[in-house]
């Protein structure tokens, strides 16, 4: 699916939109193949997680390119919450990217 524009359709976003539900499943293992068993398996989308596997961005754009002519939407959740490594995904090809916000280290009260 493409935009009139020529860019591909993020149809996840227009799924929720309509109300409807979306499966897809998260990706922890580097691999191109498994990509590809997903996107035929008929999920509408996967989430490359970046965070918690051995995910580098070399990795990552491969199994991003492995979604083309597919309709699995690719997501990305990267391992830092900084501008640059959530940037980078999306002009990999991500139709979008997940960080987890910035923590706020809380010590315990002395009393």
């Amino acid at each position: 699916m493409h935009s009139e524009g020529g860019g591909k359709l993020n149809r996840v976003k227009k799924m929720w939109r309509e109300g409807q539900c979306a499966f897809g499943a998260i990706a922890t293992i580097p691999s191109v193949q498994t990509v590809q068993v997903m996107a035929r398996a008929g999920l509408d989308w996967i989430l490359i997680d970046m965070e918690h596997a051995p995910i580098d961005f070399a990795a990552a754009h491969a199994m991003i390119a492995a979604t083309s002519g597919t309709p699995l939407v690719p997501f990305v959740r990267v391992s830092a919450a900084t501008p640059w490594h959530a940037k980078l995904p999306l002009d990999l090809g991500a139709l979008g990217s997940h960080q987890r916000p910035a923590r706020r280290l809380r010590h315990p009260r002395r009393t």
